[in-house]
Order: C-alpha cells, then sequence, then structure tokens
C-alpha cells in the first residue's frame, strides 16, 4: 500500500461479528477539507482504506463494525469504531458501529445474524447531538425499525450532555471518581462552609487525625479552624463553635430551567452555546421552549461570587442523581440566582455562564412526584 502525506493516519480496524478485519478507516493525521468549503468548516476526519479511484480498484463497502460477545443479550449501536472501541473497553458491553448515523443498510443482515444468537435488546446510543440534527435523528430511528424487523426491542441511551459521544462520558465518569475524592480531602471548616457536613462531625474529624499513623500538621490545622475558633470549641462546645461558623456563611437559592423535548423531539440549539441560539433565531433563551426541573439551594462562604457558585451547582448537576428531575446540567440550560433583592439569570455554554434575560412565567413548571413516576 500507497500511502501520500494526504491520506496519512492511524488505520481503524472494522471487524465483523466473525472476528475477521472487513475493511478499515484512517483517522487522518489532517482532516481533508474541499476547494470550495468554507474556512469554519473542520473536514473530513476519517475517509475509508479503498482503491476505488486506482485502475481495477475496489471501494470499502463501508462495512459496520462488530466488538464484544457475539451472544450479548444486549447490544449498543452507536457511529464511529474507535468511539465503540473504546467504549467497549470502559463499558465492558459489546457494540455494533456504523461509519455515520444514516449509513444502517448494512445492520440488517448483523441484527438478523444477532437475533438468531439470542440478543434480545439493541441500545441506540448516538451522540447527544441527535436531539439538535434531525439527520442524525432520523438515522437512529432507522435502527428502532431494524430491530423491530428482527424481533429485537430497542431503547435509546441518553447521558450527560456535556459529553457529545458515549466514549466521553464514559471516560467523564472516570475523572469524577477522582474529583469526589478530593471533596472528601476538604478540611472540617471548609466542608462545613460549603454545606457538606455538620458541626458534630467534628468529633470524628479529631477521631481520624488521631488516628494518623504521621501527623505532619497539627489538630487546628487538620480541622481548618483558627485558633480562637478551636478554643471556642474546646470552652464552650460544638454550639457555640456552630454560631462562629454561621456567621462566615449564607444559603444561596437557585433555580435550574432545561430544554423541554416533550413536544419537540429535536432543537437547533439543543446543548450548545449562546452563537446556535441566536443562529436559531432567538435573542434570548425562548422560556416557553424550558421547563423548571429544580428549586433548591446550598450553603457557601460569604467570600463566594456568583460565579463559584455557578461551578458548583454545575459540578453537582451534571452527573446523574436519583432526586434530581432533569438531565445533567449541560449547555443550553438556564440557571437563576436569587435572594429577596434580585434574579439573575445564566445561560449554560459548552464551558462557562453567560448572563442573559430570561422569562421564568413561560416556562414549563416542575414535573409532580406522581407525572415524574408515569
Amino acid at each position: 500500500m500507497k500511502f501520500t502525506k494526504k491520506t496519512s493516519g492511524i488505520l481503524i480496524p472494522a471487524r465483523g461479528i466473525d472476528g475477521l478485519i472487513h475493511g478499515a478507516q484512517i483517522l487522518l493525521d489532517v482532516p481533508i477539507k474541499d476547494k470550495y468549503d468554507p474556512p469554519e468548516k473542520k473536514g473530513n476526519k476519517y475517509i475509508w482504506l479503498s482503491s476505488s479511484t486506482k485502475r481495477l480498484g475496489v471501494t470499502s463497502g463501508s462495512p459496520v463494525h462488530f466488538v464484544g460477545n457475539p451472544f450479548a443479550r444486549t447490544v449498543y449501536v452507536t457511529e464511529g469504531l474507535l468511539k465503540a472501541d473504546i467504549a467497549h473497553l470502559l463499558m465492558n458491553r459489546s457494540f455494533v458501529a456504523i461509519a455515520g448515523a444514516n449509513n444502517v443498510s448494512q445492520l440488517k443482515l448483523l441484527f438478523a445474524l444477532l437475533a438468531q444468537n439470542g440478543t434480545e435488546l439493541i441500545v441506540e446510543a448516538h451522540d447527544m447531538d441527535k436531539y439538535s440534527n434531525k439527520a442524525i435523528s432520523n438515522g437512529a430511528s432507522k435502527i428502532y425499525l431494524i430491530a423491530q424487523e428482527h424481533g429485537m426491542d430497542c431503547r435509546r441511551l441518553t447521558w450527560n450532555p456535556n459529553y457529545k459521544g458515549v466514549d466521553d462520558w464514559q471516560l467523564a465518569l472516570r475523572r469524577q471518581e477522582m474529583q469526589s475524592k478530593i471533596e472528601e480531602s476538604k478540611n472540617f471548616k471548609k466542608r462545613y462552609l460549603y454545606g457538606l457536613c455538620d458541626v458534630v462531625d467534628i468529633g470524628r474529624c479529631i477521631e481520624i487525625w488521631y488516628g494518623l499513623a504521621e501527623r505532619n500538621v497539627s489538630l487546628v490545622s487538620y480541622l481548618g479552624l483558627t485558633a480562637d475558633e478551636y478554643s471556642s470549641y474546646l470552652q464552650n462546645g460544638p454550639e457555640e463553635l456552630k454560631l462562629l461558623l454561621n456567621a462566615q456563611r449564607k444559603q444561596r437559592c437557585f433555580r435550574i430551567y432545561q430544554l423541554n423535548f416533550d413536544t419537540e423531539p429535536t432543537i437547533p440549539f439543543a446543548f450548545m452555546g449562546l452563537e446556535a441560539m441566536y443562529k436559531a433565531g432567538f435573542q434570548q433563551p425562548p422560556a416557553a421552549k424550558y421547563r423548571k426541573v429544580c428549586e433548591s439551594s446550598m450553603y457557601a462562604p460569604l467570600e463566594q461570587t456568583d460565579g463559584e457558585i455557578l461551578d458548583r451547582i454545575y459540578t453537582k448537576y451534571n452527573t446523574p442523581m436519583e432526586d434530581f428531575q432533569g438531565r445533567c446540567l449541560a449547555a443550553s440550560d438556564v440557571i437563576e440566582l436569587y435572594d429577596e433583592e434580585q434574579r439573575l439569570y445564566f445561560y449554560r455554554e459548552p464551558d462557562a455562564y453567560t448572563p442573559v434575560r430570561f422569562s421564568p412565567a413561560f416556562a414549563k413548571p416542575m414535573l409532580e412526584r406522581q407525572d415524574m413516576n408515569e
């Protein structure tokens, strides 16, 4: 084979359910752009290994890719060969990959084989832009029809929309596990000011300090207290310490609004930044397309800024929670910070918050608990 500089890259094998390589894609070192493509277009990252442009050459045939147990009862379908391989390694699930959301014709034969092997459920795991891109949404719908033709159920997999692909999401979960360990390492005072523990937990923290094999810091420093605060605790007990610490924090109230897909399965700026919203013809987040999904509060040190509060809200709600009605916090969500004096609204960009105007009276109300269970 002769690879030119234009087509150099990493070879990604496409394996069949038989485990044999049926073709290969090239993850290009430099994406290819057509001559008349606009400057903002990123270009094609993947091309098939093919000799169709050569004399007596052949096409790749765009084969589907399978990785995992061919006799699995549940099989996931996503777009992208490398994505399927990564997700399979992280989730220990069987994956089928197609090279394009609408490139589903070869799924018919594969699904027939999977049905014979005992597969009962197909899980559609296309990227989260299926909620904003009609072409991808339509391609996902075709997977349902093909699965039903072969007597298998089909469900849609959704995840934290901050992460486009199922592989990105799984990698993020690993990072969040590490972040949780960092949260647990905060000292007593910081945890109390953040509302993460009660004042009586100081006793457990003291026991932990006495149980340390090596005490590199004093007990007062380990707890995060000042000398006066610790002295007050020793002389007057935890209730006096509670009064001192409560004077250093306050309760911050907030509400979360998210796009409602009950009546519109795709919304052009879903999980995107303000530029996409403006491009869709809106000057501010259209509250009528939103639903209130959360009304809550959190404790914060007095010096903590609105930006830091928003970051904490994002950290808390961008992972699944049992008592949270909404999806994981993501771009296109609106956060309201309020108190007795003012209400502030912020639009979640992919990696930041931007102040916006918002009319919550037009947003759909929170679902009642019984509605959520229906």
